[in-house]
This record gives structure tokens, C-alpha cells and sequence, in this order.
């Protein structure tokens, strides 16, 4: 028999010993086609974790890839891209996390600026895999106490990542995967991400950069695949997927918070980017949470 004493003392893991809040948790799975434009979460953090496949991904203007194991961390407001990849599709469980501050960091931030937010888990992948998992499934049970032990298990998850970050010994540098040029194509996105709500000239772009509108837009075109008018509309419509599956805003709303004055044109544009209008893609992902 062994029995070891457990000695109450105060530990201070969250600042003001206020505790974060899950708002939302899912699963992404059997769908080799599933990819999700530009987006941020400017109020929520977001952890993600690959339990089959692989995908690409851009995170704050950098690109990785990552695969069975791996933790992706979108710290608050960073910007992010996902494709699945086709031939080896991604199941993912992932979770929203709102008022997160752990003592000692920035608010909404689990990994300290410059270090990778993609992280292989290792021998805590079983573990990470176990709690994500959990809070999933208790979300679409919605039996007695599901709201505690979704709780409990969101702490012990982000104890968890925390004690991955603690334990890498490279923790400090960009895996090899990662890729970023500053470039003038960067400056043209950076921009672009800044103003997408905007309707500026193309004109006026180009003008704040010194080159010709031709110019910037063949240049764009040639780093990203897509014009800068079709990136703004894909930019927008990244923005109003994340606002119509972790908001009660009405369609209206949404569209005029990413740009558009005019709802049946958003809704046309959205229809035609993601194959559904914005109430049944609302409706459909809600109903695969059980929510």
C-alpha cells in the first residue's frame, strides 16, 4: 500500500485566479474536401487537436503542416487558414475558449508570441486526445452536470498543453514546415486583412504601395492563387462561417459586420462559396454538435 499526503497550498494558474470559459466544441471528420478560409477569433482562443490525417495550414501569415498528434493553438486574434488534405483527411476534435489568462502570459494566449503554435503532443497525445474528446461528447449529451465536468475537463486540458510546452526542448523555433517571406504579396494580404469589411479601390491600394493596380493584382494573384477581390470575398466569407457557428446574430447582422449592406447578396455569395445558404449552413453544423 502507499498512501502520499496531499498538501493544499495556493497555486495560481489563471490571473486573478479567474477561471477561462469553453464556448463551443466539435469534431471535423470524413469530409476529404473540408477547408475553412481566413478567419480570427478576436474574443476567443482556439485549440485544436489532429487525431487522424494531416492538413495544411496558415497561421499569422505562416504556413504548416500538421498531422495525427500534432496541437494547433490559435491564440486571440491571431488570423488562420485550414484545408484538410484530400488524400489523408483530417479528423479533428477542437474547442473556443473565452476569458483565458493565464498568470504571467498575454490575455487569450497559450503559446508566447514567436514560438510555433503547431505542437506534437508525444506521449500526451492519448491524454490531450481523452479530454478533448470528452468535452465533446458531454456537449452533445447534455446529461446532469455536463456543464461541470466540460469545466473541469477544460482546465485539465489546458494544464495539459501547457505541460507539453514546458516539457519541448525546442520550443523556441519554428519547425521546418513553417514558411513566411515578407514580401510586397505580404504587405498587399496584410493590408487586405486589415481593410476587409472596407470596399477600397484597387486603385487606392496600389497607390498606398507605390506600384500600379495591374501590378498588384498579378503579383497577389501569383503568391495566393486568387485575385484580391476574390481573397476579400473568401476573407469575408471565412469571417461570417466563424460568426454564424458561435453567434445567435441574425443573417443581417452578420453580413453588414463583414462588409455587405445588402443581405440577399451576401447570401448569394455564400451560397455559392460553401454550397449552402447561411441559415441552413448555421443549422446543419449546429445539428452535427447536437445543439
Amino acid at each position: 500500500m502507499v498512501q502520499i499526503p496531499f498538501q493544499q497550498k495556493p497555486v495560481r494558474i489563471f490571473k486573478n485566479n479567474k477561471s477561462p470559459l469553453l464556448h463551443y466544441a466539435g469534431q471535423i471528420s470524413n469530409d476529404p474536401t473540408w477547408s475553412f478560409p481566413s478567419h480570427q477569433h478576436n474574443d476567443l482562443t482556439e485549440i485544436i487537436y489532429i487525431s487522424e490525417g494531416e492538413g495544411s495550414f496558415i497561421i499569422d501569415d505562416r504556413g504548416y503542416t500538421a498531422r495525427k498528434g500534432d496541437i494547433l493553438i490559435y491564440n486571440r486574434g491571431v488570423l488562420h487558414e485550414e484545408h484538410s488534405n484530400p488524400g489523408n483527411p483530417l479528423k479533428t476534435y477542437f474547442c473556443g475558449i473565452g476569458q483565458l489568462h493565464f498568470a504571467g502570459m498575454e490575455e487569450g494566449f497559450i503559446v508566447p508570441r514567436g514560438q510555433s503554435p503547431v505542437i506534437p503532443t508525444g506521449p500526451y497525445s492519448r491524454q490531450v486526445e481523452g479530454e478533448l474528446s470528452t468535452i465533446f461528447e458531454e456537449i452533445q449529451s447534455q446529461v446532469y452536470g455536463f456543464e461541470t465536468v466540460c469545466q473541469n475537463m477544460l482546465v485539465n486540458l489546458l494544464i495539459s498543453v501547457r505541460r507539453i510546452l514546458d516539457t519541448r526542448q525546442d520550443a523556441g523555433d519554428l519547425p521546418a514546415s513553417a514558411e513566411r517571406e515578407d514580401s510586397l504579396s505580404l504587405k498587399i494580404k496584410t493590408f487586405l486583412d486589415s481593410n476587409y469589411t472596407k470596399d477600397i479601390p484597387l486603385a487606392e491600394i496600389a497607390n498606398r504601395l507605390y506600384i500600379s493596380p495591374y501590378y498588384l493584382g498579378h503579383l497577389f494573384k501569383q503568391e495566393t492563387g486568387y485575385s484580391p477581390n476574390n481573397y476579400m470575398i473568401q476573407r469575408r466569407i471565412g469571417e461570417a462561417r466563424q460568426l454564424l457557428l458561435t453567434t445567435d446574430l441574425t443573417v443581417q447582422e452578420i453580413a453588414e459586420r463583414v462588409g455587405y449592406d445588402n443581405s440577399s447578396y451576401f447570401s448569394t455569395l455564400f451560397k455559392k462559396a460553401t454550397g449552402q445558404s447561411p441559415s441552413s449552413y448555421r443549422d446543419t453544423a449546429r445539428g452535427k454538435l447536437g445543439g
